[in-house]
């Protein structure tokens, strides 16, 4: 069995957060390892955490930009339970619910499939105060049903346009990418999908393994930026201009290897 680690990243989240950490407490297949990393929280989100036996780490980043400030952390989170000897990595948000067979659900796909780096889940939604929302997050973010029997280069072109994978809802083989850094302006479970498509490695799972919060403070996650209108997108992109001729650019390195 593999060594498994919990990892959350934490800002404030002291009234979500008892929630979370019961629902990882109940897994059926216990984590080895219980890592946090705290974005300068200001209320009890440590002292919960350290409670719970968490190893928790405060955040380094310097950046002031949303989406690589959030990379950053959870790039910081997978580097510490790598340092703990963890070989999977569960990632959570701080205001998500665990369904209790999730650590088994996903470290049962990674080692049915050895060769994936990542696995992408589904999962309910629920409101601010934990009533369920219509619909999942496949249904917000859609993939194709047959997505995991399409060739390498076909899935890229739809990885391009769509976002595969959210990390609250994700799990990580850790010897799977030498460099886990996430270039600034990119949010990691984007960047990191995008990695493990291009070595054939991302693993589409219909199963959902979490309720996910939707709540005014939670904004980032459920962004589609449009991506299912086209003359949005690209007008949105055009509209980004230097970060656009950036993320090009990153795309390009990537592609390459």
């Amino acid at each position: 069995m593999s060594s498994v680690a919990a990892i959350l990243v934490t800002h404030n989240s002291e009234r979500f957060l008892p929630d979370t950490l019961a629902s990882i407490e109940s897994q059926t297949q216990t984590p080895n390892h219980l890592v946090a990393v705290d974005d300068g929280s200001t209320d009890g989100s440590v002292e919960l955490l350290q409670e719970a036996g968490f190893h928790v780490q405060r955040a380094t980043s310097q950046s002031h930009d949303v989406n690589t400030r959030v990379a950053h952390n959870f790039t910081q989170g997978v580097r510490m339970a790598q340092s703990l000897g963890a070989e999977v990595a569960v990632l959570g948000d701080h205001d998500d619910v665990w369904h209790s067979n999730r650590v088994e659900h996903q470290t049962g796909l990674l080692a049915q499939h050895r060769d994936t780096a990542m696995v992408a889940s589904n999962a309910y939604l629920m409101d601010e105060w934990g009533v369920a929302l219509p619909g999942t997050l496949r249904d917000t973010f859609p993939v194709p049903d047959d997505f995991n029997a399409w060739s390498t280069r076909r899935q890229w072109a739809y990885g391009l346009r769509h976002s595969l994978a959210t990390g609250g809802a994700s799990a990580l083989r850790l010897d799977a990418f030498e460099d886990w850094s996430v270039p600034a302006g990119w949010l990691h479970d984007r960047w990191w999908s995008l990695k493990a498509l291009r070595d054939s490695a991302l693993l589409i799972d219909a199963t959902p393994v979490i309720d996910y919060r939707v709540s005014p403070e939670q904004q980032v996650g459920m962004d589609t930026a449009f991506q299912d209108k086209s003359w949005r997108w690209w007008l949105g992109k055009t509209q980004a201009g230097m970060s656009t001729m950036s993320r090009v650019a990153d795309v390009r390195r990537l592609a390459r290897g």
